[in-house]
């Protein structure tokens, strides 16, 4: 699990973009805890397959608002389907925590433009 941090770009652009989706109603530091079975998309009476494309929709708006809304850019070896595919196994996997997701999306976005600091 990655750090769960105010100072990490990641970290506060899902938190923010979760909270916009209604997905979570916690302050951030109470966030990072969160599993995925905490979510307001996850359904544990839902299918596997159904789980898996909730999941699905899900990281397709999260990766839309991250490049769209927030300019952020894939980093490389990363594509919109392997960034949709990486998020969608954390998401259908009802123990990873939120700080789970935060450090997948790190490691599939460059928030920061051209070079990170």
């Amino acid at each position: 699990m990655a750090d769960w941090s105010e100072n990490n770009r990641a970290c506060k652009t899902l938190w923010s973009t979760l909270f916009e989706m209604h997905q979570v109603s916690t302050i951030f530091n109470d966030s990072g805890v969160l599993k995925m079975s905490d979510l307001t998309f996850y359904n544990p009476l839902d299918s596997a397959d159904m789980r898996k494309q909730h999941a699905a929709i899900i990281a397709d708006q999260l990766d839309n608002t991250f490049r769209v809304g927030r300019g952020a850019k894939y980093e490389d070896n990363f594509d919109r389907t392997k960034a949709i595919t990486g998020m969608t196994a954390i998401l259908t996997d009802a123990e990873k925590q939120v700080a789970d997701l935060a450090s997948a999306v790190d490691a599939i976005y460059n928030f920061w433009g051209e070079v990170k600091p």
